[in-house]
């Protein structure tokens, strides 16, 4: 069964393997390893997908869309291994949803559960990545990346919004689709900052 923990375990691992000391050297890190980098990326990209799918199984239904410890994760990954895998995990992530498998929210899976109500959180998780994965790498402290994933959540949740407006009015979507995930943004933004900034030790 996945756990956040051995996920954030697992990552830690795969930092110490492939040597990389801090998300501003990660990129640095991955163009010395040269030929052996596509190892490095592929392990990264799984670390990802398996921690996007982990951190999904904590599900809090509140309305149209679940709290989740999605973005959680999301920001750990893009911290640690930089905007492209990122992105490139968060696709693969939904590329294996769009396929069947239980990786979305309280273990949905299927082309219905990516394409209905969160679709315009997972495409603006999409955009997150990349925009956060470029920006640790120039980050200095924690409350640089806490501030950066804060910025992260504003588009995951802005693109959601529109995503839901397409379903209901604009005042409706953001009520139970925006405001409820405030309090949560702030505290993953800086639960986030902290891990990646301990895991880069």
């Amino acid at each position: 069964m996945f756990s956040v923990s051995s996920v954030v375990s697992n990552l830690k691992a795969l930092r110490a393997i492939y040597g990389i000391r801090s998300p501003m050297t990660a990129a640095s890190s991955r163009r010395s390893a040269s030929p052996a980098s596509l190892p490095f990326q592929a392990a990264a990209v799984i670390a990802g997908v398996v921690a996007l799918a982990a951190a999904s199984r904590v599900s809090i239904p509140i309305g149209p869309v679940p709290i989740t410890l999605q973005t959680y994760a999301l920001f750990v990954v893009a911290g640690l291994f930089g905007g492209r895998l990122a992105l490139i995990a968060v696709l693969a992530w939904l590329a294996s949803a769009a396929f069947g498998l239980p990786v979305l929210a309280g273990g949905a899976g299927g082309w219905k559960a990516v394409v209905g109500h969160a679709a315009g959180f997972l495409a603006g998780m999409a955009a997150a990545a990349y925009v956060c994965g470029q920006g640790a790498q120039k980050a200095k402290g924690w409350i640089a990346l806490t501030a950066l994933f804060a910025a992260g959540h504003v588009i995951v949740l802005a693109v959601g919004w529109a995503g839901l407006a397409s379903f209901m009015s604009p005042g409706p979507a953001f009520e139970s689709g925006i405001l409820p995930f405030l309090p949560g943004a702030a505290i993953k933004s800086l639960a986030a900052a902290l891990t990646v900034r301990l895991l880069s030790r």
